[in-house]
């Protein structure tokens, strides 16, 4: 067969697939699903990812999936969600993993590593190392389904009433920390609560804590932190990237159809794409407005450094320790680190 001859059965052949493809979707039933942000809409990056993947998902489908995004705390409070898309009470949720990570302590892992990978070897692990594949098996047990579907660069260090210039002034502090980076400050001394997205000003402002992390400065400049804290640290240790999913309940997932259900997942991760991208000049105006307001752009000695290091350390030993899940998925991802390290270090 000549070639051109075979480029035309080919494109025919695909055509033909394809046709067939979308005559399945038509017939399929719409899915109708009812989302709950664990952060305002108006967000940069973490809401305003779940609004561009609500629109963009909307459209994608054709009305084959009518996504209803409902704003943080309408109808569940943030850090409710899972338990609401465990239950049914909400078809899915979009948050983060750090917001349970008391009931299933491997999530941490999933949504911002200590000294972890930045955003490219983050996705690399959970889509060709594994990680995935981890991550929807403990969420299995509890009958909910997780798709990664927001991605954040390098966070800042976190907002503090006073200056940290060593170790000894982190003690007694009362700080608002999440996830596995809480655990590490409290081996570095201080009292560590986990605070939702909104709750955190009215704390720091009454002075309930003493400082606190929350996300990148383009986030926090729309929080207003700056307005009440001028001592701002960089860079963000305890969360090189993060990671925010949109967690579906299980029954609702399998009632839809494979092509529904890869929709969701392409959507997401041209969500991550779009979120990456898209503060980036954002986070630069953040800082500059940052300075402007008086407030002081600081790093954080060595010594606080190499204090956080060595805590991380000894807290992966005792999580591994206490959690099968946990040693799985922090094996597999020092695996997958260690195979890309050649590399990486001359990136």
């Amino acid at each position: 067969m000549r070639s051109s001859a075979f480029l035309r059965s080919l494109a025919l052949g695909a055509a033909a697939a394809l046709g067939a493809t979308f005559a399945g979707a038509a017939q399929a039933d719409t899915a109708n699903l009812t989302v709950q942000s664990a952060w305002p809409l108006t967000l940069p990056a973490s809401g305003r990812d779940a609004q561009h993947f609500s629109d963009a998902i909307n459209k994608a489908s054709d009305g084959q999936i009518k996504v209803r995004l409902m704003n943080a705390g309408a109808l569940v409070p943030s850090l409710e969600i899972f338990d609401a898309v465990r239950n049914g009470t909400l078809d899915a949720g979009y948050t983060s993993p750090l917001y349970v990570a008391g009931k299933f302590p491997a999530v941490q892992l999933f949504g911002g590593v200590p000294f972890g990978p930045d955003a490219m070897g983050y996705v690399g692990w959970i889509y060709n190392g594994g990680g995935l594949d981890i991550w929807r098996e403990i969420y299995a047990e509890q009958g909910v389904v997780t798709v990664p579907c927001g991605l954040m660069a390098q966070e800042a260090g976190g907002w503090y009433k006073t200056e940290i210039n060593s170790v000894e002034d982190l003690k007694g502090l009362k700080l608002r920390f999440a996830g596995l980076a809480g655990e590490v400050m409290k081996k570095m001394g201080a009292s560590v609560v986990l605070l939702s997205g909104g709750d955190i000003f009215p704390n720091l402002e009454r002075g309930v804590i003493d400082g606190t992390e929350f996300s990148m400065p383009a986030i926090d400049k729309q929080i207003g932190f700056d307005q009440i804290v001028k001592n701002y640290y960089l860079p963000g240790w305890h969360q090189p990237a993060a990671i925010n999913e949109l967690i579906i309940n299980k029954a609702k997932w399998d009632s839809m159809t494979e092509g529904q259900q890869g929709l969701i997942e392409l959507t997401c991760r041209e969500t991550m794409l779009w979120g990456l991208t898209s503060t980036y000049v954002e986070n630069a105006q953040a800082i500059d407005a940052f300075k402007a307001n008086g407030v002081e752009i600081r790093q954080f000695p060595e010594e606080v450094l190499a204090g956080f290091q060595t805590a991380t350390d000894e807290v992966m030993q005792e999580q591994s320790a206490k959690d099968e899940n946990f040693a799985r998925a922090w094996n597999s991802l020092q695996a997958y680190r260690d195979s890309a390290a050649s590399w990486a270090a001359v990136q």
